[in-house]
């Protein structure tokens, strides 16, 4: 019995070892984060967590935006209900990067005839008012 005890405590220490650091860290706090922003003014708060890109309009509604904090790599959408063109062609090279990220909230398929990019983010418009935005 006192023999298990050690062996598994042994076998904890292994483990422990094996993730430490960063993978720890990462293990139990992953470094995705979410929000959710009712308007481009409470996503420019002082509150707000994840920066907004400067391209989304003023007039955006519900943005939400999935970030992982280590690589930079997001997903984001947003409404607007005066929509206008965002962007331009994006470079044959980047053209058939997909989104890094999903959630509950990201479609299962995107239309990516009319994709654009700006400053590192691919965007798609789709759904009547509603863009699909991502950064590899």
């Amino acid at each position: 019995m006192k023999r298990r005890a050690l062996l598994a405590g042994l076998a904890a220490a292994g483990l422990v070892a094996t993730l430490s650091g960063c993978t720890l860290a990462n293990a139990i706090t992953p470094p995705i984060e979410t929000q959710l922003y009712p308007t481009i003014a409470d996503a420019q708060a002082a509150s707000a967590t994840i920066s907004i890109p400067s391209w989304v309009p003023a007039d955006a509604q519900m943005i939400r935006i999935k970030e992982n904090s280590e690589t930079g790599q997001a997903i984001m959408q947003f409404g607007d209900p005066a929509p206008e063109p965002i962007g331009g062609p994006c470079d044959a090279s980047i053209a058939g990067n997909t989104p890094p990220l999903d959630d509950t909230w990201w479609p299962q398929a995107l239309d990516t005839s009319a994709l654009t990019c700006q400053d590192g983010w691919h965007i798609s418009f789709m759904y009547g008012s509603q863009y699909f935005a991502w950064k590899p």
